[in-house]
Order: C-alpha cells, then sequence, then structure tokens
C-alpha cells in the first residue's frame, strides 16, 4: 500500500521562556547566491555544500536549502542541474507539503485564544457530520489521536476529494477506528476536519483566515495556497500551500519571539500528546524530540514530487529549511549541519538504497538487483538506507512500468526484511492480484490486517475478492 509519508507539522515555535536573548533578533535579508559558495567561503559553508553535492549526484537533493543561527542566516543555497535552475528553486515559491499542517494548528490555537473554541471541544460542535463520533475532540485532531486513519486507509486518497466525501468515509469506517486517546495515528484527514473547524469557527475561509491572521501580518508574501483561495468544500488543512526558504524563517522567528499567541498557548502545544497504548512526540502540528541534549522542533512534507522541511533546535536557536524537487533526506541533512555548525565529526546522510538496486535491475536483470541490495545490506550498511520504504517504493516503481513479477519479488523481499511490517503485506497483496495470483493475495492481505487490525485497505481489498 502507498502510504503518505508522516510529515509533521512545521514548525519552530518555541515559548519564549525557552530559546532566551536569541528571540530578540531580528533576521537580516537573506542574500547569499544560489552558485553555492565560493572557494573564500567560511569552511562550514563549503563543508555543508560539499555534502549536499554528493547528494545531488546520487539523484538525492535538487532544490533550496537554509540555514539561520539566532535567527542569522549562515547558509543560503540552492542546487540544481543548471545555475539558473537553481536560482528559480531558491526564489520562487514551491510546495511545502504537510509542513503546512504547522499553520492550520496555528489557526486552531489562535482562536482558542479568542475563546470562539476550546481544545476538548467535539470536533461535531463545528463539523456536525460528526455527531456520531462525540468522543473525538479537537484535541485529538490536533496530536493524530482521535484514531481516524490517513485519506489512504478510508480509500479516498486520490485528487478532487470534498470535505463531505472525507465526513462520509469518516462515518462509515468509525467501527474499525481505535478509541481516540489510545494511539498516535498521522492522518491527514484530522488536519482536513481542522480546515472546517476553523471555518466555522472563524466565519472565515479557510485559506482567507490564514492570510489575513498569519502571511500578510509577517510578511510571508511568497506563503499562499498553490491553487489561490480554494472554494468552499474542497479539502485543506494538511498541505496544499506553497512558500519558500525566507518566508519560512520568518514563520520561524514569529513563533520564536511569540507575535502569534501567548507564550503559555505556545507551550501546551509544544507539549507531546498523552495515549494509553505506545509513545508519540507530536504535540499540536509540531513533532518535539530530544535530541543530544537539546529540544528538537520540527516537521517534513512529502507531495506531487515536492519535499519539505523545517526544524529548529531550541537551546542551540539552529533554524534549518529544506525545500527540494524529488527524494531528499531531511532529517539526516538537518542532524548533518548541526553537527558541522558545532565543528562534530559528522555522519554524511545515507544514500538511497532503491536506485543502486533499480540501476542493477535495468542494467543485468531482476535476479542481479536483488543480489545487488543483499550485498549492500551485507557490506554497506551504514552508507545506504535500507528502510522499508525503500523496497516499496521500488516495487511501485516495477509495477508502473508493467513489470508485475518483478513488483512481487521486491515486495517479497521486503516482507523478508520486515515481516512485521502490514503495510509491506499489503503491498504485495496488491501485486500478486494484479499477477493474478488470487488465493497468495487474499494470504498476504490476511496477513497485513493480522499486524494491523486497523489496516482499512487490507480490510477492503480483503472483502473485494474473496
Amino acid at each position: 500500500m502507498r502510504t503518505r509519508a508522516p510529515a509533521l507539522v512545521a514548525s519552530l515555535v518555541v515559548a519564549a521562556s525557552l530559546i532566551g536573548s536569541a528571540a530578540a533578533q531580528t533576521p537580516p535579508a537573506a542574500t547569499a547566491p544560489a552558485a553555492g559558495p565560493s572557494a573564500a567561503a567560511p569552511p562550514v559553508a563549503r563543508t555543508i555544500r560539499q555534502m549536499l553535492d554528493r547528494l545531488h549526484a546520487n539523484g538525492e537533493f535538487t532544490g533550496s536549502i537554509l540555514v539561520a543561527r539566532a535567527g542569522v542566516v549562515v547558509y543560503r543555497d540552492a542546487i540544481a542541474a543548471t545555475p539558473a535552475e537553481a536560482a528559480v528553486e531558491l526564489e520562487q515559491p514551491v510546495g511545502i507539503a504537510s509542513v503546512a499542517k504547522g499553520f492550520t494548528a496555528m489557526a486552531v490555537m489562535r482562536l482558542h485564544e479568542q475563546g470562539k473554541l476550546a481544545y476538548d471541544d467535539p470536533a461535531a460542535r463545528f463539523v456536525p457530520g460528526l455527531a456520531s463520533l462525540p468522543a473525538i475532540t479537537i484535541r485529538h485532531l490536533l496530536t493524530h489521536t482521535s484514531g481516524i486513519p490517513d485519506v489512504g486507509d478510508l480509500g479516498i486518497d486520490q485528487p478532487g476529494i470534498g470535505e463531505s466525501d472525507v465526513v462520509e468515509a469518516v462515518r462509515a469506517h468509525a467501527s474499525a477506528f481505535a478509541a481516540p486517546g489510545t494511539s498516535y495515528r498521522y492522518s491527514n484527514t484530522g488536519y482536513m476536519l481542522l480546515a472546517m473547524v476553523v471555518e466555522r469557527a472563524s466565519g472565515q475561509g479557510f485559506d482567507a483566515c490564514l492570510r489575513a491572521t498569519i502571511f500578510q501580518p509577517l510578511g510571508m508574501y511568497g506563503t499562499r495556497s498553490a491553487q489561490g483561495d480554494r472554494a468552499p468544500g474542497t479539502t485543506k488543512g494538511d498541505g496544499g500551500l506553497v512558500s519558500t526558504v525566507d518566508d519560512l524563517l520568518l514563520w520561524d522567528q514569529a513563533l520564536a519571539t511569540g507575535k502569534l499567541v501567548k507564550a503559555a498557548t505556545l507551550t501546551e502545544a509544544l507539549t507531546p500528546a498523552r495515549v494509553s497504548e505506545g509513545t508519540t512526540t507530536y504535540g499540536f502540528g509540531w513533532n518535539i524530540e530530544q535530541k543530544a541534549g537539546d529540544t528538537y522542533v520540527w516537521h517534513t512534507g512529502n507531495a506531487d514530487g515536492r519535499r519539505a522541511y523545517i526544524g529548529r533546535r531550541i537551546h542551540d536557536g539552529i533554524t534549518i529549511v529544506i525545500l527540494t524537487l524529488g527524494p531528499s533526506r531531511r532529517t539526516e541533512i538537518a542532524d548533518a549541519i548541526v553537527d558541522i555548525l558545532h565543528d562534530r565529526p559528522f555522519t554524511p546522510p545515507r544514500l538511497s538504497v532503491a536506485p543502486a538496486v533499480l540501476t542493477a535491475i535495468d542494467g543485468q536483470g531482476l535476479e542481479a538487483g536483488l543480489a545487488r541490495y543483499r550485498q549492500l545490506r551485507a557490506t554497506e550498511a551504514a552508507g545506504y538506507d535500507f528502510a522499508e520504504g525503500e523496497l516499496n517504493g521500488l516495487g511501485y516503481t516495477l509495477l508502473g512500468r508493467g513489470d508485475v513479477a518483478g513488483a512481487v519479488r521486491v515486495f517479497e523481499l521486503n516482507t523478508e526484511q520486515y515481516p512485521a511490517s502490514s503495510n509491506a503485506f499489503d503491498s504485495l497483496g496488491e501485486a500478486l492480484g494484479r499477477a493474478g495470483r488470487r488465493d497468495d493475495a487474499i494470504k498476504a492481505y490476511t496477513r497485513a490486517l493480522e499486524l494491523d487490525p486497523h489496516n482499512l485497505n487490507a480490510r477492503a481489498m480483503l472483502e473485494k475478492i474473496k
């Protein structure tokens, strides 16, 4: 099953009590060229650029990046096939995908301060179609603890879905949801519902609300809906915005200096939710973790070929914004940059293993490609990324080419590597179904459902093919 990347919120919100005197600084206008640091550039800039050039050569970094410390830009650059394309990447607003969730959360927080809603209000107060789900609160939606699955699991992950489609799908599948507050489960669906809450509580269209209360006051003139103001009834809240690295630094600094909401509101927003099963690092539109003795607040985004990242180390005051076209190892890049800024040894981001395997498949055949995967896993485990998504994405690449048999083999290998992954077996079931292997597909989907009883896609496919 294809799954949306858990992109977390966009934020760098920091209560003033957490960041001290750094909050008083205002970022200067960024003027660094898109062509990259010259030989005379500071060693930090050259080291960052060399790391990014290595990734670009492997097809894993095309886009823009900004690094600031206490609000002051220390690195601003873009990498692309040509200097002209790099300049476009650096200056032109591009999709930020789920990094937009930070703005949705902020709109809710401002309405809370205005007394127009309470976090523990039932979502049904503002979305009457959820009246049959009175236990789901606005707080649950903000923290991905509502039990509502992502749109893919609800069978509505397609272009053009409307708010009514979302509400109806939630109502139709509600009996299969985990109880609210049980566990963290990333849900774009929940943030679509939050946009409906914002519109009803504010009396404004969602895009108009963001523009009037966040973008214009902060001077974020390159940040907006990708399609202009979206029509009533169309889904919003989970993504759909464009921005620039410079605008996102303005966003970071506004949050850091408390320009939008009170410090107490930010403190609550930056407290991970409580769940009865498992753990979560998600607050109100932000992931909050402890890393290397510092509090780390971050979010990623992934949609329509674009990747986004924004993160802040609170104590160090280091902000990193990354906007790329195509895949990029954003969190690993950010970790390495933090070490570079501290003049510490750093670990270069791992390279994606999927391109290496695909190159072997194209040049020498499927068996050679699978052998290449096993060889790299045995000999270069630290240099390549072998996450479940690597083979999952490769399998769908082969499916897209019409190589169903090859996709089946790749997905089978993924279930061998990740036998506890419901998603791996779900993807295998899809490929087996396309191969006409009905009984094997049933086995794969059954195993996917055993591993995750809330995998609605596996449940629906079993009902369809049995």
